[in-house]
C-alpha cells in the first residue's frame, strides 16, 4: 500500500512539472517592416505580457542598443538604430517578465535590410497578368519570409506515447528498487570468536 502511494505521488509530481514550467513561459515574435521592428510578447493561452521589459542588443557584441516596455497588449515597436543599420547588426531582442522569466528573438540584419517596399517608380505600362502575378509573388514571399521562419521555429515536438510509457516504466523501476531496498533483510553476521 505504501509503495502504491509513493508511486502515485511521484508520478503526479512529474506530470505537473511541465505544466508549471509552461505556465510562466514567454512567447516572443518580432518582425520588421521598413525601419520599424515590432515585438509581440504573450504568455500561454494567448494572454499578452503586460508591460514586459524589452532589451535590444547587438547579437555579436552583446552591446545594448535600446530598452523599452511593452504596452498593455504586449506590443513594443522601435525604429532600427542607425548604428545597427550601418554595421548590419543582427538584433537580439530579450523580453523579460515577472519572476525573472525571459525569452529571446533574433532579427537578422538580412531581414530588416531587405527593401520590402515596391519602388514608386515601378509602373506597368501594359499590365500583363503574368508579370503582375510574378511581382505580387515576389512581394508576398519577402513579406511572409519572417512568418514562415517563425512558424518553423515554433514547432515543438511534444513527447509521444512511446516517450511517456518509457518514463512511466523508468519510474516503476525506480519505485521497485526503492521498495526492494526498504524490505530487504539485513544479513546476519557470524562471529568467528
Amino acid at each position: 500500500m505504501e509503495f502504491m502511494r509513493t508511486l502515485f505521488l511521484l508520478l503526479s509530481s512529474l506530470l505537473l512539472l511541465p505544466m508549471q514550467a509552461e505556465a510562466h513561459r514567454i512567447h516572443v515574435f518580432a518582425w520588421s517592416s521598413g525601419d520599424t521592428v515590432t515585438v509581440e510578447s504573450s504568455l500561454p493561452g494567448n494572454k499578452p505580457l503586460l508591460h514586459g521589459k524589452i532589451v535590444v542588443k547587438d547579437n555579436s557584441s552583446g552591446a545594448i542598443l535600446l530598452r523599452g516596455n511593452g504596452d498593455n497588449k504586449g506590443i513594443f515597436s522601435f525604429t532600427i538604430p542607425p548604428e545597427a543599420k550601418e554595421q548590419k547588426t543582427d538584433l537580439l531582442i530579450v523580453v523579460s517578465g515577472s519572476e525573472g522569466h525571459q525569452s529571446e528573438w533574433l532579427v537578422p540584419a538580412t531581414e530588416y535590410l531587405l527593401d520590402n517596399t515596391v519602388p514608386e517608380a515601378v509602373q506597368l505600362k501594359n499590365p500583363d497578368s503574368t508579370e503582375l502575378r510574378q511581382m505580387m509573388k515576389e512581394i508576398l514571399e519577402q513579406e511572409l519570409a519572417p512568418i514562415k521562419r517563425s512558424l518553423a521555429e515554433s514547432k515543438q515536438q511534444k513527447p509521444g506515447f512511446r516517450d511517456i510509457m518509457g518514463g512511466i516504466g523508468y519510474l516503476l523501476g525506480l519505485a521497485g528498487l526503492v521498495s526492494w531496498l526498504r524490505n530487504r533483510k539485513p544479513k546476519e553476521h557470524t562471529s568467528d570468536d
